[in-house]
């Protein structure tokens, strides 16, 4: 996790009503960025359960107000209630000026949420969930708060945002995401598609992450979600009863268009004030008429500059990679293990593969054909490894294409593990591309000797990455540094330049040739099998 630096927080501009009050609010989620939105309390003393209330891509954002969805509408009624509510900008959107919300790099190869960034674990998707992340850490911090009854509530984009930071956040003890758990469409904005995300997955198994914990899954006849009460609701309902939790999953289906309306918003308070107030099942909660503030009133920065110190979209990555190169040389190193695994979408190494018969086999990933007849030659027998094919072409069609599938060097890994898995005291010989994926792959699979020409690579420079190994989050998860750490068994790296500095590697600068590479395979050949006596 990023470091949770300090919020310094500011609230001001306080509106009074009757029955509830309204702020408006701003704190950095991390040095010189700003998460932006309004606080709205109940009247009196006391200690009060929140909600945290994510907005979807409406054109005023979490001020959008008309029939179909009204962001003010329902913090004004959860205030009402008896709830602290805190409505927050999606970035790009209202107050939140730092950065655009989904940045056209046909335009200009160096906006925010590129490919750099990626590499370092940093994309517009992940940064709005540390937002709301933060966003909870701001909730705790209110003197008025009952921490441990806090709910999420949000439609379409927000919803997304609901159902991941009720995923990875225990602090959400209640969720309620309208319109969005659906196998029909998962999200269609940048910010809802960080790479790998559901990359073998899901949106019904990432909402299933909250379970135990309540879930309402609000549905629509005119939506993706049309099919929530025979299809995603019935497999939900299968995660709870995992538990024995079946109550606390309902869902419901109003008949209307994508929204979050009047009748979407009496089922959340509904489900709310069982949850977070002990109301009975059978509770009903009707919605009284509002008038919500001007937006100019309810606007952060109406008229005013960011806060002196906010920084730059530039100034933002480069510090998030600046935070993250300190903490791979400060942090517990068993978490970027874990973190490397993740990036290649393994959950944990492989294990031994089953003991063989007969010659010892050599991988090959190469296709340096004097290498392999002089392997052959030597009496070892060759197996070329099987790479999966890439279109390109057909991959740059499919929006958010990383969010669902491997990159290329991504596959290349997963094709040498899955073929050093099935042999056993594997060898493996690669050069270029391949051996720099096999240098991934040595720390998921158990391979005995891997000799990988790395074909001059500087392992020190994102744009080789960008050109040669680019998979999201391998950087930020100490790339080539934490593979050769967890790797368990040897590594000879050639043709390695100058550039190539990996700790826990030892590099020969020059390109060995297919004798000495023999020579390196009968060495560490392993005895041959002696009769039983």
């Amino acid at each position: 996790m990023p470091e949770r630096t300090p919020l310094n927080a500011v609230i001001f501009g306080e509106l009074k009503h009757p029955d509830y009050t309204v702020s408006k609010v701003y704190f950095e989620s991390l040095p010189g960025f700003y998460v932006t939105g309004n606080l709205y309390r109940p009247v009196g003393r006391g200690r009060f359960p929140a909600i945290l209330s994510p907005h979807g891509h409406w054109p005023y954002g979490r001020l959008e107000n008309n029939d179909l969805v009204s962001g003010p509408g329902r913090a004004i009624s959860f205030a009402r209630q008896g709830y602290v509510v805190f409505t927050y900008d999606m970035i790009g959107f209202n107050d939140s000026r730092q950065l655009p919300h989904n940045p056209d790099h046909t335009l200009d190869d160096h906006a925010f949420g590129g490919r750099r960034e990626n590499l370092w674990g940093f994309s517009l998707g992940g940064l709005q969930l540390w937002n709301s992340i933060r966003s909870l850490d701001f909730l705790e911090s209110l003197p008025d708060v009952i921490r441990d009854r806090i709910g999420v509530t949000g439609e379409s984009g927000g919803a997304t945002q609901t159902i991941l930071v009720s995923a990875v956040d225990n602090r959400v003890a209640v969720s309620a995401p309208v319109n969005m758990i659906s196998l029909l469409m998962q999200g269609g904005c940048l910010c809802e598609n960080p790479p790998g995300l559901r990359l073998d997955t899901n949106n019904v198994e990432l909402s299933a992450l909250i379970a135990p914990r309540p879930l309402l899954m609000v549905s629509a006849t005119g939506d993706w979600t049309r099919e929530t009460m025979e299809s995603e609701f019935p497999e939900m309902r299968r995660f709870y009863a995992l538990f024995g939790a079946d109550d606390r999953v309902h869902a419901v289906r109003m008949t209307a268009e994508h929204n979050y309306n009047r009748d979407s918003r009496e089922a959340v308070y509904a489900w709310m004030a069982r949850w977070l107030k002990g109301a009975p099942a059978d509770v009903q909660v009707k919605e009284q008429p509002f008038r919500p503030d001007p937006m100019a009133e309810l606007l952060v920065f109406h008229r005013r500059p960011l806060p002196e110190g906010a920084l730059t979209a530039a100034q933002i990555t480069e510090n998030w990679i600046t935070a993250a190169k300190r903490q791979l040389g400060a942090s517990d190193q068993q978490m970027f293990h874990a973190a490397l695994l993740h990036s290649l979408n393994f959950e944990r190494q492989v294990g031994e593969p089953a003991a063989g018969r007969g010659r010892q086999t050599v991988l090959l990933a190469s296709d340096n054909g004097e290498v392999e007849r002089a392997i052959a030659g030597a009496g070892f027998a060759v197996r070329r490894v099987p790479f999966t094919p890439f279109d390109a072409d057909a991959a740059a069609k499919i929006s958010h294409f990383e969010t669902y599938n491997r990159t290329p060097a991504s596959q290349r890994v997963a094709d040498i593990v899955a073929a050093v898995s099935s042999e056993p005291d594997a060898v493996l010989i690669a050069d270029g591309d391949a051996a720099l994926a096999g240098l991934l792959a040595a720390a998921v699979a158990r391979i005995k000797l891997a000799i990988l020409d790395v074909g001059q690579f500087d392992a020190s420079d994102d744009q080789a990455f960008l050109e040669r190994l680019y998979i999201p989050g391998v950087r930020r998860a100490g790339d080539l540094r934490t593979a050769a750490a967890m790797a368990r068994g040897e590594i000879v790296v050639h043709d390695a330049g100058s550039r190539f500095r990996v700790d826990g590697v030892s590099a020969r600068p020059q390109k060995l040739t297919s004798a000495e590479i023999v020579a390196l395979l009968r060495n560490r050949r392993p005895p041959r099998s002696q009769p039983a006596r």
